[in-house]
């Protein structure tokens, strides 16, 4: 009871201070914070106004993009006096969401500005540096600067260049680092990995060399780890295998070499996991099987050159598994047919060979399958259900005689076992057009696919589908 008591005094305080304060009028913020706003603000905004028309941007006149709180106070002796008359800046957005005032030009972040905000917690910067370069100074993280902040975003910057300053590492308070879509460049600062309650580090779509920090390990709060659309190289740390809370990892579109490493087996909450369009060799580990929250397996456009992993039918929960260019070399896993998630599998363009698992065709969420360009064979089975749900993302083309067997729909770019006998007449060495040039399964190649545009051109002595039933017929008459 008492506490309510006291949480309703306290409320009647905060009403109080709206009303009233020093000589009557309500005291919203320190000066010099307030001026430290306005500096901010002023190298940023296109609009020379913008203090004379917020003067007070935490309460009578605010801006979208500016949030505060009222917080507790220290006094002399370091105690905790709770002051609800004064507002303190916690946050400053500017992006697609607020269309006015635009960033100008000749955008720039005051560092003088920052310092004088000791309780920001949140600097969101989006599309602000268009026009003129502007770089990231150690300046701006030094001196106790930008101390409490936890989430800073620069996305979408293209005069944004750079490297990312190695200061960047004394902001400990930092949960949320993305500094995407610019144009950075240089090493990864290793001063980064001591972040340790960082939670998100996502540096994607830059032009980053050098290779991944060996000290990336101390990030055992990170949760998303994106550097894809990168120029990074080298290998992958064995070290990323401690970072045990992640759940996304993307180092697509980079240049890491070497193999896989084991320990990325101990990943155990991992959801996305895309290595894609690098020069990782293989095999992969088969301690990959420990990954059993995968989602996404997105390995693509790497030379692997080895044979599809034994591990890939203990991963249930996947949804989305692309190996697709990636030199694989024989049978496909018969296990693939128990992912009962799979929306979409890609293997096209290896070098897989045998037939196709049993019961493929079967799985009730895929959406996409692309075995094109391999050298599978004999016939796959599916239902009609499969054919209309699935359509043209359904491809088998390119193979040793691979086809459907039991469909004649012209919904799909795959080759029926059934048209291809009657295009054929069960001769493989049949002539047809050269843009479209079937196996001996009638599959068709990479080119444009069209469904009936394999001219009936037998052999003198071939048998087709039609003169088979007519001879049927002849032979039964001379018996009865």
């Amino acid at each position: 009871m008492a506490s309510f008591s006291s949480l309703l005094l306290l409320l009647l305080h905060v009403l109080m201070a709206f009303k009233t304060g020093d000589g009557g009028e309500m005291t919203s913020m320190e000066d010099d914070e307030l001026s430290g706003l306005f500096e901010v603000m002023g190298s940023l905004l296109d609009d020379p106004t913008w203090a004379q028309v917020h003067p007070q941007p935490c309460t009578d006149t605010p801006w979208p993009g500016i949030q505060c709180e009222l917080m507790a106070q220290e006094d002399g002796d370091s105690q905790q006096d709770y002051n609800p008359t004064i507002f303190h800046v916690t946050k400053i957005h500017i992006g697609t969401d607020i269309l006015t005032p635009p960033c100008k030009p000749t955008a720039t972040l005051s560092p003088k500005g920052l310092l004088k905000l000791p309780y920001l917690k949140t600097l969101s910067l989006f599309n602000c540096f268009t026009v003129s370069p502007f770089s990231l100074t150690s300046s701006l993280f030094e001196n106790n600067s930008l101390s409490t902040l936890e989430h800073l975003a620069l996305v979408s910057n293209p005069s944004l260049h750079g490297s990312i300053p190695p200061s960047l590492g004394h902001i400990q308070s930092l949960r949320i680092l993305s500094l995407s879509q610019n144009k950075l460049t240089g090493d990864i600062p290793q001063q980064i990995c001591g972040l340790v309650n960082l939670q998100q580090l996502d540096l994607s779509y830059n032009q980053i060399t050098g290779s991944v920090p060996q000290e990336i390990g101390g990030l055992k709060s990170l949760t998303i780890f994106d550097l894809s659309y990168n120029m990074i190289g080298g290998q992958l740390p064995s070290s990323v295998g401690q970072l045990q809370s992640l759940q996304k990892i993307d180092l697509g579109f980079n240049d890491l070499t070497g193999r896989v490493p084991e320990e990325l087996g101990n990943l155990t909450r991992l959801v996305l996991f895309d290595l894609s369009h690098n020069s990782l060799s293989g095999p992969l580990p088969e301690t990959l099987f420990g990954l059993k929250q995968l989602e996404y397996l997105v390995i693509q456009d790497n030379p692997i050159n080895s044979g599809m992993p034994l591990f890939i039918g203990s991963l249930g929960r996947l949804k989305v598994l692309s190996f697709s260019r990636c030199g694989l070399m024989g049978p496909m896993v018969p296990s693939l047919s128990s992912l009962k998630n799979l929306t979409a599998l890609s293997l096209d363009n290896n070098s897989l060979n045998g037939t196709v698992p049993s019961d493929l065709g079967s799985l009730p969420y895929l959406e996409q399958l692309n075995l094109s360009q391999n050298q599978l064979s004999g016939q796959m089975l599916v239902t009609e259900e499969f054919i209309s749900r699935i359509g043209t993302r359904f491809d088998i083309r390119g193979n040793n005689g691979l086809c459907i067997k039991n469909s004649t729909s012209t919904e799909v770019k795959s080759p029926s076992c059934i048209s291809a006998r009657s295009r054929t007449g069960g001769n493989k060495s049949s002539r047809v057009d050269a843009e479209d040039r079937p196996d001996e399964c009638g599959t068709m190649n990479s080119t444009l696919y069209q469904s009936n545009r394999c001219p009936r051109n037998h052999h003198r002595f071939g048998f087709g589908f039609d003169q088979v039933i007519l001879l049927m017929v002849f032979l039964l008459s001379l018996v009865f």
